[in-house]
């Protein structure tokens, strides 16, 4: 009779441990198991300064068939055996279904070095209090880690070296791959500012484009909270010389790497002056230097910084016109004077006839005497 009831009382223990398996560190008695109380999440600063007061939240999850007695709390150290709490809640009385924020204020220790902290949600019975490992029914644990130190690092990487960059005021310059780093206090507002253009070479400039391909502020304000990298991104501009011993082209200036830039040159540009005046000009033969071309209008891809010059030859055509448009313009007036006195002679009315009244010898019309008699031509009456 003994042996089978040391046989059942064995089996009973053995349900009660596997139905408590879940619990921690005490078994629950009976049917007074809740249905569901988990931290579905935190909110903790990964990093703070030695001895500074900071809060911890812990976003707990419940559900319950009747009232049970919860309160949170913060341990020192990985989950295990429940010692003296640095902080605890007061215990509060939960049912049904809801969610619940403990938020728990904390001081951190003298001494740099990683700080292990668990948080828990506890339910109380009789016996004492628990909480679930499970993720049936739980968990109810939480580990946070936080790093204790006075700074972080700040790591700035650039596509190129020697960017100029001021951090609170204070100027320093990427290295040649293009890195700098610096040690900052945390929790503290610092400043971050490059500059818009970067000139790298003749012709090549950057242009600040944002901070990790998604802030565009310049300078930028940040709060160090742990170690931190920023991409700084940039836009690559290379500029089209054009060069001309005479006006008249345009095209030069700045343009992002790879686009394609248009340049002109004017055909013809009459010279300044005199000889502008008189028709001489400066007419466009071709392109050289890094295009080959005669063509007016021209284009070139801008994968790196590119001169063109332009060249000319002085153009006298205009002159030659002009002295022979003057020379026919001579000889027209000529021709038309000419003919003027031509048909002025051919038109003109013969003089008339005088003769001697006395002698009947053909004399001058205005003499006063005749030349072969000698007597007067005035009339006596």
């Amino acid at each position: 009779m003994n042996a089978p009831r040391l046989r059942i009382g064995v089996i009973a223990c053995l349900l009660i441990l596997l139905a408590a398996g879940s619990l921690t560190p005490r078994a629950v008695a009976q049917a007074e198991k809740p249905a569901l109380l988990r931290i579905i999440g935190t909110d903790f600063p990964v990093q703070v300064p030695r001895s500074y007061s900071f809060s911890v939240k812990l976003r707990v999850e419940y559900a319950f068939r009747e009232y049970h007695e919860v309160h949170a709390a913060i341990y020192e150290g990985a989950g295990g055996p429940l010692n003296q709490p640095l902080w605890e809640s007061k215990p509060e009385r939960l049912m049904e279904v809801g969610q619940r924020i403990y938020e728990a204020q904390l001081k951190s220790p003298p001494e740099d070095g990683k700080w292990l902290l668990t948080g828990y949600v506890l339910f109380r019975n009789a016996s004492g209090s628990y909480y679930f490992a499970d993720e049936e029914h739980g968990p109810g644990f939480v580990e946070m880690s936080i790093k204790v130190a006075d700074n972080a690092r700040l790591t700035l990487r650039a596509p190129y070296g020697s960017i100029p960059v001021t951090i609170d005021g204070a100027s320093y310059s990427t290295d040649q791959k293009g890195m700098l780093t610096r040690e900052l206090q945390v929790l503290t507002e610092h400043t971050i500012e490059v500059l818009e253009n970067v000139y790298l070479g003749e012709g090549w400039r950057v242009i600040f484009l944002s901070w990790n391909a998604s802030d565009t502020s310049n300078p930028k304000s940040l709060m160090i909270t742990t170690d931190l990298l920023l991409t700084i991104e940039f836009r690559d501009e290379f500029y089209l010389d054009v060069i001309s011993s005479v006006p008249g082209v345009s095209g030069a200036g700045w343009y992002r790497s790879g686009s394609i830039a248009n340049f002109t040159a004017t055909p013809v540009v009459p010279l300044q002056g005199l000889e502008g005046l008189l028709g001489v000009q400066w007419r466009f033969t071709s392109w050289s230097g890094d295009m080959d071309s005669t063509a007016f209008n021209e284009s070139i891809v801008m994968d790196r910084p590119h001169r063109v010059i332009a060249d000319w030859t002085l153009d006298y055509v205009g002159v030659f016109s002009l002295i022979t448009l003057i020379s026919a313009m001579i000889v027209g007036g000529m021709a038309i004077l000419f003919t003027r006195r031509r048909l002025k002679r051919a038109t003109a009315v013969p003089s008339a006839r005088t003769f001697c009244m006395f002698c009947g010898s053909e004399i001058d019309p205005n003499a006063n005497f005749c030349s072969k008699c000698g007597k007067s031509q005035l009339s006596s009456g």
